[in-house]
């Protein structure tokens, strides 16, 4: 679809606005990666440590689950983003399309509140990423039913340089084998997905500098001819 999308063949204007494109359009893609590149580039690309973050092992990955609205502003049901299930803990992703103030705290309690609805029993650590639309990158706490939940904040623009540095090491090493070779293209779609949504994706300007070694004696004599 993306290269479609490119090339003209769909219009870009049905997807390049819409948040929920965007979404799948990047996380499809980074589900299909080792889950320890998964792991950093989760990791690095937030503005906050998370105690115990361990994404090495998922159980399950849901897109805009529907939950129970009970004791939420919701009259029928919450729908976070994303919902990724692990071995150690929940998370719960809110993606908004751009990077600045579209994100609100109400959003995030109404969603804490329907997974409660749904998996208080299970008693599993619940992790909360509001990606994009952030007013500020300071970590927030909500609180509840009496659980205090970390609000760790990331844009798509942390991510798209993770994932764009990432890929630069893969495509730099002499001894790619068939499958970093195939992580770095599916890496490559990913940041032609930022790019159709219109996201900066040109290479770093320092990837280009090399550093210059200037002899002073030469800096002298083209002082010497100038002078002349």
């Amino acid at each position: 679809m993306i290269h479609a999308i490119k090339h003209n063949k769909v219009k870009r204007t049905i997807f390049k606005g819409n948040e929920d494109s965007l979404t799948s359009s990047i996380f499809e893609r980074l589900m299909y990666l080792p889950q320890e590149l998964v792991h950093y580039i989760l990791e690095k690309s937030l503005y906050d440590a998370i105690a115990d973050f361990d994404f090495y092992q998922f159980e399950s990955i849901e897109f805009w689950p529907r939950w129970n609205s009970t004791d939420t502003s919701n009259s029928k049901s919450v729908e976070p983003d994303l919902f990724i299930r692990t071995t150690k803990h929940d998370l719960i992703v809110e993606a908004k399309r751009h990077d600045a103030k579209q994100q609100y705290r109400g959003q995030w309690t109404n969603e804490v509140q329907a997974y409660l609805n749904e998996y208080e029993d299970d008693a599993k650590p619940l992790l909360f990423i509001a990606l994009g639309g952030i007013h500020t990158t300071e970590t927030e706490k909500i609180v509840v039913k009496g659980i205090e939940i970390k609000i760790i904040k990331c844009t798509w623009s942390r991510i798209l340089n993770t994932i764009s540095e990432l890929h630069f090491q893969l495509e730099s090493n002499a001894y790619l084998t068939n499958a970093t070779k195939a992580q770095s293209k599916i890496l490559e779609d990913m940041i032609l997905c930022f790019a159709l949504f219109g996201f900066s994706t040109a290479p770093f300007f320092e990837r280009f500098i090399k550093p210059i070694s200037i002899d002073p004696m030469s800096i002298k004599k083209i002082k010497q001819v100038w002078s002349k």
